[in-house]
């Protein structure tokens, strides 16, 4: 997600998400008021190619199972998935403690078996049918010491794998609970907090503290297999990127808070390659910070990267060369979809750019509301791909279905509370995470 200092959008008249708002309802698009331009919302990000003259292709829409962790899977490649064309709101569950003025929801929820997992911002593990939202179980994770109950930001992440619920925290705690009943399986303790979301492949739990270690364990056991220590950065921004897990290369690529993107041999934790998506000389102190927290994305023999500070690279696998980069930022991670890589940058906008070479086929700019006495941040989360369409949240309470071939707007609609969490989408059901905690699912 991206924090985008603006007063919050207007709260016009907002639909009820579980009446008949659909998802993707055909509401004119108009926002009321004076737009206000913040950081560098104003520098639009040219397309390379003349209007019409690059003709967009994307892969159908396909069923996916499962949303097995954060990025859908361990090399957070999803492409084109399918939900149907008119969503409707089925069912809201909440799952415990969201947003507060310490506290911050960062973990998407997971969907695995015909069941979705959630975990909110103090450690409260839950999950719920998928079919009607009802709550099977629930778990809190407990740390070792008392002095580590008062942490800000416990629920930092999960991920499915057979059958097992993997869980980082904030306490440092990483815990592996039976799927069917929420029961402890294994323990293991980093000793430092956790922020990022683990991931799993080729029984590996990938974890990242926040000092930027890098650690592998056994999945079965728990036992530590190997580990990597990056150098440490002063000035970050909450959360961070999951590593990327290809288990038919063998290949983890890991990006860290100090703009280090490394390569390691997935079984050894030997490394392989490793770049710096460094800084830009900026006037604007923000857009200076290093931090990579937007997923990497594995893509056969190409890996797609980007910073926070208005770098975004595409790497050979093979050998860590840059095939292209692109002065553009951003916090969200990466879609990749056929020939096309979405990206909602920085500066607020979602763009299209040729997978192959980096040209920017499209460009769309995301309104981000109107003038307001409520002084607030807003954040942009997304894209995800749905049925011929790209679908982006903010935390001021709205989701847009933005076309992938053109980039036109072709819908959106109000929310009654903002969300901050990228959409997943699993067995045809798309779930929208909200800032209070819950769980808004349609079909």
């Amino acid at each position: 997600m991206r924090r985008m200092m603006l007063p919050k959008l207007a709260t016009a008249a907002a639909c009820l998400m579980l009446a008949s708002c659909g998802l993707f309802s055909k509401e004119k698009l108009q926002l009321d008021g004076e737009r206000i331009s913040v950081l560098d919302t104003e520098t639009k990000l040219r397309p390379d190619y003349a209007e019409g003259e690059y003709k967009v292709y994307l892969p159908r829409p396909h069923v996916n199972k499962s949303w097995t962790q954060t990025g859908g899977n361990s090399v957070h490649r999803m492409e084109h998935l399918e939900t149907g064309s008119k969503l409707k709101g089925f069912w809201e569950s909440n799952f415990g403690n969201g947003n507060s003025k310490r506290d911050y929801l960062i973990a998407q929820p997971v969907i695995a078996y015909k069941v979705a997992f959630a975990i909110d911002a103090d450690a409260v593990v839950s999950a719920y049918r998928l079919d009607n939202g009802e709550r099977i179980w629930k778990r809190r994770l407990k740390p070792l010491l008392k002095e580590d109950k008062s942490v800000a930001m416990k629920g930092a992440g999960l991920a499915e794998y057979n059958k097992k619920i993997y869980a980082t925290t904030g306490f440092g705690g990483v815990f592996a609970l039976d799927m069917m009943t929420g029961k402890k399986i294994w323990f293991y303790n980093a000793e430092l907090p956790i922020r990022i979301a683990p991931t799993v492949a080729n029984n590996k739990v990938l974890v990242q503290t926040i000092d930027n270690t890098l650690i592998a364990l056994n999945a079965t056991t728990g036992a530590e297999e190997w580990r990597y220590k990056s150098a440490l950065e002063q000035t970050t921004l909450v959360g961070g990127a999951s590593p990327a897990y290809d288990p038919a290369q063998d290949l983890v690529v890991a990006a860290f808070s100090n703009g280090e993107l490394r390569a390691f041999k997935g079984s050894t934790g030997s490394p392989l390659w490793s770049d710096w998506l460094a800084a830009h000389a900026r006037t604007n102190s923000l857009a200076n910070i290093n931090s990579i927290k937007a997923n990497p994305v594995i893509d056969g023999g190409t890996v797609y990267a980007v910073g926070h500070n208005d770098i975004l690279v595409a790497i050979d696998v093979r050998t860590g060369t840059r095939i292209w980069e692109r002065d553009i930022g951003s916090t969200n991670q990466p879609w990749v979809a056929g020939r096309i890589l979405f990206v909602l940058s920085n500066t607020n906008d979602l763009v299209a750019l040729e997978a192959e070479s980096g040209k920017i086929v499209w460009s769309t700019k995301i309104p981000l509301g109107t003038a307001s006495d409520d002084k607030a941040g807003v954040f942009l989360s997304g894209p995800v791909l749905a049925d011929n369409r790209l679908l982006v949240a903010t935390s001021s309470g709205y989701a847009f279905a933005v076309s992938p071939y053109t980039g036109r707007i072709m819908s959106f609609v109000t929310l009654d509370d903002g969300v901050e969490i990228s959409p997943v989408v699993a067995d045809g059901i798309t779930i929208l995470t909200t800032n209070d905690a819950d769980l808004i699912a349609y079909k």
